[in-house]
């Protein structure tokens, strides 16, 4: 029995390295392949400096968080803000996969490492941060991006103005009984000049700021609903919701007429457009969305939209180009959704597309605007770390 199994130690021995190490390579390579086909990639070590983190983010495929508080600008290519402190409170934020490789950051490289600790607590085993923080991304010459500018940029004080005028729509709407002029004045809080725009109107540009986007909405609100629009005959108001187009909140939400504002309904044609050129607003109002719904602009179920609409339509007048609508519209929903567009301008930042770079057709449209599309984004980018006094439009505000 002993020389049995001396015999089979001995065979085992001289066939080792001929069985049992090509079998522990082929385990090794099968799991490896398995890591990658999950989109898993294997972080070496714990730490990573800037130059080992500037390579891997040319093929980025890993959650990058800044937790640095408080905010001191960040790295391109960033997913999410998460402060080191409050990594618990937010682990919902976190990949489910705790396999998943994660890369933490934050100034000088003290927060990142506690987080990584943190995140180690949590389970996760993929996880590294940059040793140094951002000291040493500055000192090997890469790039910090200050977010802190965008809010001026996106939401300048001087607002934005328009290349379109009030003209005589005020007083028209007025005469029309569109707008009560008593009800209005009431419910919305107008400078002089403002309040002479609704009693004599007058070639003045529109203008668009953080104190009088009320205004503009609604003004712009009582226009779109009283012009007619191929929106009104063709778009769902107009077919699958003819009989009921009374009960949406850009209908019966407008209080400020007299009588009911479905009465006034794509009653007039103040703007006069053309044939064709409603058919061009038709076509633009579909590619412009607003975060307060799901619709676009050609189903303007909302006051947002039906103020888009008003905006769309003086701007065809006017025979702008579509890439200069767009533009126009998006300095519109800046200040009438200013938090979905701050945070809009911040995904493009983190991907290195200044804000006046974009393309404003696609950030009106559904992916970045859309209620689902706003909701989507905001997942992605996470609060923001550089503005504080975040607001934004509803339907009806």
């Amino acid at each position: 029995m002993k020389f049995k199994l001396k015999i089979k130690k001995r065979l085992l021995k001289k066939y080792y390295k001929y069985i049992i190490f090509p079998l522990i390579l082929i385990i090794g390579v099968y799991l490896g392949l398995n890591y990658q086909k999950n989109g898993i990639t294997a972080l070496p070590n714990e730490e990573i400096t800037a130059k080992e983190l500037n390579k891997k983010l040319k093929n980025k495929n890993f959650t990058f968080i800044n937790v640095h508080t408080p905010y001191e600008g960040e790295i391109g290519q960033t997913d999410i803000f998460i402060t080191y402190d409050e990594i618990v409170a937010n682990k919902n934020r976190l990949p489910e996969d705790k396999n998943s490789p994660i890369i933490l950051y934050c100034e000088s490289g003290s927060m990142s490492e506690k987080a990584l600790k943190t995140l180690k607590s949590l389970g996760y085993t993929n996880v590294a941060h940059l040793k140094d923080g951002m000291d040493a991304w500055k000192k090997a010459g890469y790039e910090i991006l200050d977010l802190t500018s965008l809010p001026s940029q996106v939401l300048p004080e001087e607002g934005f103005t328009l290349p379109i005028s009030w003209g005589n729509y005020g007083p028209e709407l007025v005469k029309l009984g569109v707008i009560d002029k008593e009800k209005f004045e009431s419910a919305v809080q107008m400078t002089d000049e403002e309040k002479d725009i609704i009693n004599n109107g007058g070639d003045v540009l529109i203008n668009i700021n953080a104190k009088n986007s009320q205004f503009v909405v609604d003004l712009l609100w009582a226009l779109g609903l009283a012009q007619k629009s191929i929106v009104y005959e063709k778009g769902p108001m107009g077919v699958e919701y003819k009989d009921t187009a009374g009960n949406f909140a850009s209908t019966g939400g407008w209080n400020l007429a007299k009588g009911q504002a479905v009465d006034y309904l794509g009653k007039f044609d103040l703007i006069g457009l053309s044939d064709d050129q409603q058919i061009r607003v038709g076509e633009i109002s579909k590619n412009v969305y607003r975060p307060c719904c799901g619709n676009n602009t050609w189903f303007p179920d909302c006051n947002h939209g039906m103020a888009a609409l008003a905006a769309i339509e003086l701007m065809v007048k006017e025979n702008l180009s579509d890439e200069e609508i767009y533009k126009n519209v998006l300095k519109l929903n800046s200040f009438w959704f200013s938090e979905s567009t701050l945070t809009s301008a911040t995904y493009f930042a983190r991907q290195g597309i200044a804000w006046d770079k974009v393309d404003a057709k696609e950030v009106l449209g559904e992916k970045f605007s859309s209620a689902k599309g706003a909701s989507d984004v905001a997942k992605k980018v996470g609060p923001l770390p550089y503005f504080k006094n975040n607001s934004g439009g509803s339907c009806g505000s």
